[in-house]
């Protein structure tokens, strides 16, 4: 059994810490009593993380709401360059000048030299190759290509099926006629007549500064285009014709 000494021993005096009221402070009085250096380390700990998370939350809603809000340009020019060598900076510079050209405002109109159509050739198909054949059929059906260009062998396919405008409804009279030897001339499912619907770049001095896009490339002006004027133009800054 314990003696009575010993038990009396172990007890806490009445003035020990743990029966001494506790006060909690506030962050305003824990930080009075802190130096700078302690205070920064009490941030660090405490607030950093929070804060960061804070703000990277707000740059998202604001980067959200100003590009649901904010305007998108109106693309006034599209052009399909299928089975095309042409890389991103050629690309560039293409839409670059014929931006300038037009004269347009680039933060409210915006054209698309789009040379990402690889459709591979026959026996050589690839899922890539598949999803830009959709997607070509997709802009090409709502109406949201102006201009392909694509090698001779492609291109027929569209001039056959009358998906391709004739150039004689299209072309000013100065431009049908100084562009008349590189016409290419096709018939069409619906009209047995041949008529011009492309035309060659070969000999196009912009193109050829541009680089090689295609084998044999041939431009069309697609029936549905929206923007017909504009691809009169364009055809005017390949072949370097003014008005």
């Amino acid at each position: 059994m314990i003696e009575k000494s010993k038990l009396e021993n172990t007890v806490l005096d009445d003035s020990a810490e743990i029966y001494k009221p506790r006060t909690e402070q506030t962050e305003k009085q824990k930080l009075s009593e802190m130096t700078f250096k302690e205070k920064v380390t009490y941030f660090n700990n405490y607030y950093r993380l929070k804060v960061i998370v804070i703000i990277l939350f707000i740059a998202g809603a604001v980067y959200m709401a100003y590009s649901i809000l904010s305007p998108k340009p109106e693309t006034v020019f599209y052009a399909a360059v299928i089975n095309s060598a042409m890389d991103d900076e050629t690309a560039a510079t293409v839409q670059s000048d014929f931006v300038e050209k037009l004269g347009i405002d680039p933060k409210t109109q915006e054209i698309m030299i789009d040379s990402s159509y690889q459709l591979g050739s026959e026996g050589n198909v690839s899922e890539f190759s598949i999803s830009a054949q959709q997607k070509l059929g997709t802009y090409f059906y709502a109406g949201q290509i102006d201009v392909i260009i694509a090698p001779e062998s492609v291109f027929a396919d569209y001039a056959r099926l009358g998906n391709l405008s004739k150039l004689s409804d299209e072309l000013p009279t100065d431009l049908f006629t100084k562009l008349t030897d590189s016409f290419y001339y096709s018939e069409t499912e619906e009209d047995k007549t041949s008529s011009p619907y492309g035309i060659y770049l070969d000999g196009a001095k912009i193109y050829d500064k541009a680089g090689n896009l295609v084998d044999k490339p041939v431009l069309g002006i697609v029936v549905n285009s929206k923007y017909k004027q504009n691809a009169v133009e364009f055809i005017r800054y390949l072949f370097d014709i003014n008005e």
